[in-house]
Formats: C-alpha cells, structure tokens, sequence
C-alpha cells in the first residue's frame, strides 16, 4: 500500500488563480515506498494512505501519474537518463517534492504575498500540467521509436546549419614531447633529433629527460596560435619532429606528432546527437498537437472579448 507523510505545510496556490487549495493548505506527499521525510515523521506526522495507483495528495486533490509525466517530458538529454526507470522516477518523485518544499519555504519566509513569487509558482504549474497533456496526446516514446523520421530530421538539420559540433568531431591530435625552461636548450635539441641519428626516447635517456604525452587536441589557433599551426600541419607525418619549439604555458616543447584521430561524423547511435534530434523532432511535431489544444481550451473556455461579441 502506498504510503504518504500528512504534514502541515504551505502551499502557494492561491484560489484566486483558479487552481484548487488556498494558502496554509494540508500537503500530503506519495512517497511510493521510499523515505524521504524522516524527521518529519520522528516530529509525530500523521501516516494516511493515498489512493491506489496515486503518486501524492494534496489537501483533497490526488496528483496522478500525469504529473511525473509532464515533469519528465521537460527534462533534457542527462535528466532523461538520470531518471530512467523505476528507481529514476521513484529519485524524480522525490526532486518534486524538494521543489514544492523550497516553494512552502519561501512562503515561510513571508514572501507568499509577493506577486512574482505567486506568478512564478502559477506558471510552473501550468508548464508541468502543458507537458503532461502534451505527453498524454504525443508520448515521447513514439517519436524516439520512428527512426526514419529522425534520420531525416537529423539530415535536414546538418543541411542548414553545416559544420557543426552536434554533428561531427574535428580532427584531433597528440604529441610526444619533452619539455625545457628555455627556447635556447630547446632549439639544440631539436637540432640534434632533426639529424634522425636518435629518436625522441633515445634522445631523451641521453639528456636525461622525461617524455611526455599530451592529451588529444582540436585545433585552436587563437588560444595556441604558433602551436597548433605547427601540430595541425597536413604535411606533419605521425612520428616527426615539429618544426619549431613550441610553448604551452611557461614551458618549452620540443615534440613529435603521436597520433591522429581523423575528423568523425555523428549519427543517430551518438546518445547526444539523439537526444537533440528527438527533441528537435517532438518540436515540430508538437506545434499542431499544442495548436489543436489550445483551441480546445479556447472553445471550453471563452475569454471575456468573446463573450462580448
């Protein structure tokens, strides 16, 4: 049996904005099995059951499934997979709660009569209850599911905005390297690798130096102007010597390309690039559905110049 935490808190929602409950109204929580609100049960709360298949109750108002669905279908590419499944939704079930909590806190704190802050809990509520119809009349899950429409709808998008990040990944490249305090040392050694009698590690035992590797680099010549011109050469073989010693921050380099990871096109398997699509597709598709809706809303509830007329 579902359990909830009957507590006394305030809830800013007003009747005067036409939604249920006035200020200092009873709150009672769906917890779906999990403890969220220890202390609020060691104060002596009152433990009551919420109708089957609920998630929560509010005063005398049962929040349904609809409501974790409108939250969930706001969320982007990370909170979708950080909420997946039963554990995530039981873990958004409870970011909802902390939410409402922090509302109840800042009336508390005297700021429910303030206009913004009674607007501002209005509009979130009407996001999260446009999310759920949207979700009840267009599931996310059917537009995730229709490749070829995401296949087109990831094609028409390379095709207007072109060279982008959300589509490839540049080249990148890596060096092998030893390091100097000054350019003088460097250039002699430089000087002696560019003989090709000994290769950086053998050149480096006789030094006594370390060779470094750097991390993989896209090519950034206003941060690394000089440095990245001679890394990103196309005439620069894998294993030789850049022309010059370079420098990265306060140290001198003299190095050896070390491997190249050639430019890559993404596709729909790039769990990122996926995302976007999906929410780029359920954008267009959701235009004519929310269209449909608000004219329903308009013919069921008629403004005042309507009326007039």
């Amino acid at each position: 049996m579902v359990a909830s935490v009957r507590a006394v808190l305030s809830l800013a929602l007003p009747s005067t904005l036409g939604l249920p409950g006035t200020l200092g109204r009873t709150l009672g929580v769906g917890l779906l099995g999990i403890g969220l609100f220890g202390s609020t049960l060691a104060c002596g709360a009152e433990v009551e059951t919420v109708p089957e298949g609920a998630l929560a109750r509010i005063g005398d108002e049962v929040v349904e499934e609809a409501l974790l669905e409108g939250a969930q279908a706001r969320l982007g590419a990370y909170g979708q997979a950080r909420f997946r499944g039963p554990e995530g939704q039981r873990g958004l079930v409870d970011a909802l709660i902390v939410e409402s909590l922090l509302v109840m806190e800042a009336e508390d704190a005297g700021l429910a009569a303030d206009p913004l802050v009674e607007w501002a809990v209005f509009e979130e509520l009407a996001r999260i209850q446009r999310s759920a119809m949207l979700e009840r009349r267009l599931p996310r899950t059917e537009v995730e599911s229709d490749e070829r429409a995401l296949a087109a709808r990831a094609a028409l998008a390379r095709a207007e905005v072109g060279d982008d990040s959300r589509f490839s990944t540049a080249e990148r490249r890596r060096m092998r390297a030893l390091k100097f305090s000054t350019f003088d040392e460097a250039e002699r050694v430089l000087a002696r690798l560019n003989t090709g009698a000994l290769d950086l590690e053998a050149l480096a035992e006789e030094e006594g130096l370390e060779v470094l590797v750097t991390s993989f680099m896209r090519r950034d010549d206003e941060e690394f102007p000089y440095y990245h011109d001679l890394l990103f050469d196309p005439a620069l073989a894998i294993g030789e010597p850049l022309a010059q010693p370079v420098l990265s921050g306060t140290i001198v380099l003299v190095g050896v390309l070390d491997a190249v990871e050639a430019e890559r096109v993404r596709g729909l398997d790039d769990a990122g690039l996926r995302e976007w699509v999906v929410g780029a597709e359920y954008a267009v598709r959701a235009e004519p559905v929310e269209a449909a809706m608000l004219e329903e809303l308009r013919e069921r509830y008629p403004s005042v110049d309507d009326r007039s007329d």
